[in-house]
Parts: C-alpha cells; structure tokens; sequence
C-alpha cells in the first residue's frame, strides 16, 4: 500500500487495494479531565477531534479510519463522561471505524457503536501494513508486513536552546528493524521497516526520542518492541510534522550532547 503522513498532521493515509484509510493515535479522548485534576481548566477538546477527523476523511477522500490505540484517557473503566464523549467522537463519520485498543483502551466493548469494530489488541493487518499500538506484543500473524504502524510513544524531536532549555515538538520516526525482530519473526519481509506516529491529541506531551539515552530511556522502555530493543532506532530518521526530514535518532542524540 501507498503510505504518506498528512501534511502538517498527525495522521497517516493508507491506499491501495481499493480503498483510502486514514489512521490515527493516541487520540486521548476525556484528556482535559485529566488535566483538571491537577488543575488545569481547559475546554472538552472532543470537537475539535472529531473537527480535525471529519477534515482529514474530506481532505483524503478517506473510506475507513484506523484508530492505532488510546482512543480514551481513563485507564482500567469507562465513566459516563467518557462514553457520552466517545459516541460524540465516533458516531455518524460516515465511514468505517477500526480500533485497535491501546493501553488506555479497556472496556470499550459495550460501547455498540454503529460502524466501530473493536479488533484485538495485538494489531490488524491492511494490505502490507501491520498496525498496532505498541504497548503489547504483536500478533504473529501481521509480522509478514513490509510496515509496522504503532502509536504509544508520543514521540517528540527534543532540542535544548542556548540557554539550555528543551524544546520539543512531536514528530515522525521511521526506520528498519534490529537482527533480534528477525529472529523473533523469521517472516519479516527484507526492507521491513517500523513507524512511531506522534500522538493525535495536540494536548499530550511526550518522550524527547532524539534526547541523550539517558533522557530518552522512560519512553525506550515502553512496550516490548523499544524495550526488547527490536526496533533499531539509532538508524531510524526524524521528520517534522512539515514532513522535513531532521537526521537519524542517533545523529541528533550525538548533536545534542555537544
């Protein structure tokens, strides 16, 4: 399948095979719940979710959406609040509606959402292209894609200023993987490659993925894929929601030690 990142989104467009999916993660839905209890006042941001989902199927022509994970914030249940604001999120897109749970994602079943199919956590396969979240392992069976999709880590190009303050702003990560994945999974096609979307919410922050190892080792050790380090992210590039392409993992972690 034909893969590109939407322009100066955090959304991937899938084609071929006759259809147009746009996939998306780390939506978060009920966030700002969250943030109020630790204070901080801001608006219910599901509109403006759902704004920016209906924009992308209209802008790409899409014909599914693929949610790689997290589409809530509460872990462990589902409050009143949150199903009122999922439904709100995913009724009437006019498209189908694949989810694939993330670790936020728990009792999702009873939602009955027209349109929404709820597929196991271990990831599905369109085309080509396997897609799961990344907080498990995943199913066997995908592992014969020429593209791994995962969401999870929130990944964010981490620069320091002068002053020595860290910037960061999410990103883009795509590289190969490590001899251990092949080993693991002797169906990995030759040219196999990974991505690490940025997280869909605009509210999340996340791991300064191209930070020093020591920076970085909390968002390296989510997940058994970073954890077992079966992705080779030293290799892996960096692009900019601009779609600019920055330098590997490992040339920027060099670049900011000096």
């Amino acid at each position: 399948m034909r893969v590109q990142p939407s322009y100066r989104e955090r959304a991937l467009v899938l084609e071929g095979e006759g259809q147009r999916a746009v996939v998306i993660g780390d939506v978060h839905i009920g966030l700002e719940q969250a943030l109020a209890r630790d204070g901080l006042r801001v608006p219910d941001q599901t509109p403006h979710l759902r704004a920016r989902v209906e924009a992308l199927l209209h802008h790409h022509r899409g014909t599914r959406l693929v949610v790689v994970g997290d589409l809530k914030e509460t872990i462990g249940h589902t409050t009143n609040a949150d199903a009122r604001k999922l439904r709100a999120f995913m009724r009437g897109l006019g498209v189908p509606v694949d989810l694939v749970p993330g670790n936020h994602d728990a009792d999702l079943g009873w939602l009955g959402v027209e349109q929404v199919t709820l597929h196991p956590a271990t990831g599905i396969k369109l085309g080509d292209v396997a897609l799961t979240h990344g907080h498990t392992w995943p199913d066997d069976a995908i592992m014969d894609a020429k593209l791994l999709v995962t969401s999870h880590h929130h990944p964010m190009l981490g620069l320091r200023d002068e002053l020595g303050k860290l910037h960061k702003e999410p990103c883009w990560v795509k590289g190969p993987f490590r001899k251990a994945a092949r080993a693991r999974w002797p169906q990995l096609p030759k040219g196999a490659h990974f991505i690490i979307m940025p997280a869909f919410n605009e509210l999340l922050s996340g791991h300064p993925i191209t930070a020093p190892r020591r920076e970085a080792s909390k968002g390296e050790g989510m997940g058994p894929l970073l954890g077992n380090q079966l992705l080779d992210l030293d290799k892996a590039k960096v692009w900019t929601l601009d779609g600019i392409e920055v330098g590997t993992v490992a040339g920027l972690r060099a670049a900011a030690k000096k």
